[in-house]
């Protein structure tokens, strides 16, 4: 049996035939997804791929989660601001909603910047680049620890943050920010440290 590794559409008998588009449920990734991203030039996405270009990406991705986390600070910074409800509201519900699209598209450019390699299963990847991505996991990993580490202190020494509270400070917003941390840190960090992608 023969594989249909590049073809989009081959003819056999004279019946066009479609290779299976292989799903990676474990990265959330498809073959096609993939491949795509690792062949693709589309000048659309050019001006992502310089390095100094992803370090910026980087930095205002950093800026997101960090404005996202401080959603969970809301009552707390409301009470230091003399603004009426109203517009309290308006601008917390428009800040809220600018910053989630904020960083759900600055998620997608860095899994675009890089190629996807950090989201690629090893069969799609050649020894370089999986050693790069390996190599970024085990960064990402030990920011990751540093990240927690942090979160916990903020919890002791912090105000008291509770999930899904609608009244008070509510953790959901430092929730989110965590699990895009986590998702982003390889992209991220494969972003900074790559010189040629």
């Amino acid at each position: 049996m023969w594989k249909l590794k590049d073809a989009k559409k081959v003819k056999v008998l004279g019946v066009t035939v479609k290779p299976k588009n292989k799903i990676y449920w474990f990265e959330g990734v498809t073959e096609q997804g993939v491949r795509s991203l690792l062949t693709d030039e589309n000048s659309k996405f050019r001006w992502l791929r310089p390095q100094r270009n992803r370090r910026i990406l980087v930095v205002l991705m950093s800026m997101g989660l960090v404005a996202l986390a401080m959603g969970s600070y809301w009552p707390t910074l409301q009470a230091n601001t003399t603004l009426s409800n109203g517009v309290e509201i308006v601008i917390y519900s428009v800040t809220a909603i600018f910053v989630i699209f904020a960083v759900l598209m600055g998620y997608s450019f860095l899994r675009i910047a890089v190629r996807g390699i950090a989201d690629a299963p090893d069969e799609l990847l050649d020894e370089r680049q999986i050693q790069i991505r390996n190599t970024s996991y085990r960064y990402a990993y030990l920011a990751m620890g540093y990240l927690v580490m942090f979160l916990l202190l903020l919890m002791f020494f912090g105000p008291e943050l509770k999930l899904f509270q609608p009244q008070g400070n509510d953790g959901s917003y430092m929730a989110i920010s965590t699990m895009f941390a986590f998702a982003s840190a390889p992209s991220m960090i494969l972003a900074w440290r790559e010189r040629d992608i």
